[in-house]
């Protein structure tokens, strides 16, 4: 009896709670209307919401270079640009004529002293004497160039318009490999880009002081002069950073396809301002004090710095950069750096990075190289994951790298047994194209090791994959041809160079004269002219 009547209970419970759930959703919902509910609104395309937060800042007299900027805060009708502090400060004086500048919006809007827009720079302090050259991040160059601690400024427009704000975040983490750079490169001539960057963005060290000028972001992208203050962007369309410059890169890593190591302001630094809206405040005194204990981000941006500049194709000809004593000093930090995070496999990637450097732009000593390849086959087995183990971080990268070794190893010794260590460099290159086959340097990349090793057809195989994922890039179609007239394929290599030529007058004519595109376009044509010298031995090229 007792346990029919607790059915019942439980039967006209159920009752009522249905009778209620049916008498509250349609008044619940009846007052939603289309568009009220996230999942009803339209979807903004993040690359159009990133061009309509993005500006473009030139200096009216022509001296200075263009940059860009983003729109960060709206108050009445004053919007806040926030830039790079080299692109609208004065490097001697913090006081700023805005008159010899003016702003342009996305809707072509110019904004300036004539027409009521009442521009206003604020700038982050100027360091003077021992305090300019202090930060231990930072190159002689780059302290004489940028003279304060931040490079980041506000950058005020006044106008009755309505435009976006963007919205920041401050992770890194959740973004995945790649990031969107913004701004108005020199030479488009004024026309908006978005490049996306290829492979992973660093992880940045937790305070400005760990950096140089507060670039803790490294990126490989196409970024060109008058990017500089422009935002890094999640996929989303939210605003991690501001690009600050082209870092540096080597003469066979052209822009063309892959893009240059570059470097942002990650947005916590901003943050960290007294007043981020007002950089001339500075920061907090306790900022100042380094508290001792090593950061293995810090240590791990510092490396990166240190490989990026070693990759200068003018490093000969800078007598304060002395690779084999610099290095050594790296490869302590990097040491301690495993010390605090051993399971993180960048760390001996890196070394194993600084010993290729060592190889490459110091004595060319064998040992350099068994330490590298000890390394990155370490880096490989703290990041390959276990077959159950997650693979979405595992793209080869470090397979790429050992690849290399394996190709300076077999020019090194230059001998019978070179070709064996050409094959591992073709082998360990399969293995990262297995999981990023869209990776042109990489196809490059194995185009030369098969080239190396004799096998001429293969090599050509691998560039006209390449090819196919940039046909923009003349440096596939020099390479092409260098490999035909190697094997006295005369016609045909005359016909790639060819190629070549017109690909860069068209890419010349597309991009104009100026800024890193144009630059990488005259190397290729550099590259070509002893090749077509050559030919007119036998044909009329």
């Amino acid at each position: 009896m007792f346990t029919i009547l607790k059915y019942k209970r439980k039967l006209i419970k159920i009752f009522l709670i249905t009778i209620i759930i049916k008498g509250i959703i349609p008044h619940a919902f009846a007052d939603i209307r289309p568009g009220q509910n996230d999942m009803n609104q339209p979807k903004i395309d993040p690359k159009e919401l990133i061009k309509k937060l993005t500006v473009a800042i030139i200096g009216v007299k022509g001296e200075d270079e263009p940059g860009s900027g983003v729109i960060v805060k709206k108050e009445d009708n004053v919007y806040s640009v926030l830039t790079s502090a080299h692109v609208v400060c004065n490097k001697t004086n913090k006081l700023v004529d805005t008159e010899e500048y003016a702003l342009k919006t996305y809707d072509g809007i110019w904004h300036d002293s004539s027409n009521g827009s009442n521009l206003n720079v604020r700038c982050p302090p100027i360091l003077k004497g021992e305090k300019k050259f202090s930060g231990k991040f930072c190159s002689s160059a780059i302290s004489n160039a940028y003279p304060w601690e931040i490079d980041i400024a506000l950058l005020e427009f006044t106008s009755n318009k309505a435009y976006k704000v963007a919205k920041r975040s401050s992770s890194i983490k959740r973004f995945g490999s790649d990031v969107y750079i913004s701004g108005y490169p020199i030479s488009r001539d004024g026309e908006f880009v978005i490049r996306e960057s290829q492979g992973t963005v660093d992880l940045p060290p937790s305070s400005f002081y760990e950096t140089c000028k507060g670039y803790g972001l490294r990126y490989i992208a196409q970024t060109e002069i008058g990017m500089d203050g422009g935002g890094v962007w999640s996929k989303k369309g939210k605003l991690v950073g501001i690009h600050g410059y082209r870092e540096v890169s080597r003469s066979d890593n052209i822009v063309i396809n892959r893009g240059s190591y570059s470097t942002g302001i990650h947005i916590p630094y901003w943050k960290q301002l007294i007043d981020p809206f007002n950089p001339s405040k500075g920061f907090p005194k306790k900022f100042e004090k380094y508290d001792g204990k090593d950061d293995a981000s810090a240590i791990i941006s510092k490396a990166k710095a240190f490989i990026n500049v070693s990759r200068s194709e003018n490093i000969n000809d800078n007598p304060n950069f002395i690779i084999e004593e610099d290095s050594s000093s790296i490869l302590e930090d990097l040491k301690r750096a495993e010390k605090i995070d051993s399971k993180r496999p960048l760390i001996p990637a890196l070394i194993a990075q600084i010993y290729i450097r060592r190889y490459e732009d110091g004595s060319k000593q064998k040992v350099y190289l068994t330490e590298s390849l000890k390394n990155i086959n370490k880096a490989i087995l703290l990041q390959k994951p276990n077959w159950l183990g997650p693979r979405t971080s595992y793209d080869g990268s470090f397979e790429a790298i050992r690849a290399y070794v394996h190709f300076l190893y077999g020019q090194h010794i230059n001998n019978q047994d070179s070709i064996l260590s050409y094959r591992y460099a073709i082998k360990n290159i399969d293995e990262r194209l297995s999981l990023k086959p869209e990776d042109v340097e990489s196809w490059k990349d194995k185009a030369k090791y098969h080239a190396y090793a004799g096998q001429l057809g293969e090599a050509y195989a691998s560039l006209i994959k390449a090819l196919k994922l940039a046909p923009d890039d003349p440096s596939i179609y020099v390479d092409m041809g260098i490999i035909l007239a190697t094997n006295n394929e005369y016609k045909k290599a005359c016909k790639d160079f060819n190629r070549a030529s017109r690909v860069i007058d068209e890419g010349l004519s597309r991009q104009g004269k100026q800024g890193d595109f144009a630059k990488d376009y005259q190397n290729q044509k550099q590259r070509i002219k002893p090749w077509k010298d050559y030919l007119e031995r036998f044909i009329s090229c």
